[in-house]
């Protein structure tokens, strides 16, 4: 039984560092990114920022507010 929950952690903590490695920026990507964008037109770079904006339009949408009471509004 040890062993069966000895592998179950061992595995539970190497997805949690694969996790942690696919979530964390590159440093070098943000670099060159960087200089990249030095390099792109004006007219690209308004349309991404419009295309980034949207995407958080619908993000705020998925996000339902609280119902307020009546007690709230006293």
């Amino acid at each position: 039984m040890t062993f069966i929950r000895q592998s179950v952690h061992s595995l539970r903590q190497a997805v949690k560092q694969r996790l942690r490695q696919w979530t964390q920026p590159n440093n070098h990507s943000l670099i060159r990114n960087a200089a990249l964008d030095i390099t792109r037109p004006k007219s690209e770079l308004v349309l991404e920022n419009a295309l980034l904006r949207q995407q958080l339009i619908v993000l705020q949408r998925q996000i339902k507010r609280p119902k307020l009471t009546h007690l709230d509004r006293s």
